[in-house]
This record gives C-alpha cells, structure tokens and sequence, in this order.
C-alpha cells in the first residue's frame, strides 16, 4: 500500500503529538517496551488524537524501512 499523504503532513503530524507520546512512554516501562516492538500499535493505544489516516502511512512507511533493512542485510 502507497502513503497517502505527503511526508512533510506526516512529520507535522508526529511533531503535534510528540509531547503526548513522550509522556505516554514515561508513564510505564510496559508503554516504552510496547512502542519499541510496535511504534504505531502503541501509538494506537496511547489514543493521541492521530487521525488513522496517518498512523495507516506511517505504518506503510515503518514497513517499506523495515523491508530495506531487512533486503540489505
């Protein structure tokens, strides 16, 4: 699946929500091991107010990165 909105909206999305997810995190180690697994699970659970929209690209963008790394390997 193809992001469906542009990088510069995306990064403007994480940069509005940045305090809520760092106080989610810090909040329980439970929080921080879940967002290093899964950062768009855990975003999802930290109901931070991200349209699905986005977390649905940001997720496809974690995957492309994931698949990268894993090809260059």
């Amino acid at each position: 699946m193809k992001a469906q909105i542009g990088s510069d909206q995306l990064l403007l999305e994480l940069a509005n929500c940045e305090g809520k997810l760092n106080a989610w995190i810090r909040t329980s180690a439970v929080n921080a091991e879940s967002f290093a697994k899964d950062p768009v699970a855990a975003m999802r659970v930290a109901n931070l107010g991200i349209p699905e929209y986005v977390l649905e690209d940001l997720a496809t963008v974690v995957e492309s990165i994931s698949r990268k790394l894993s090809d260059a390997a």
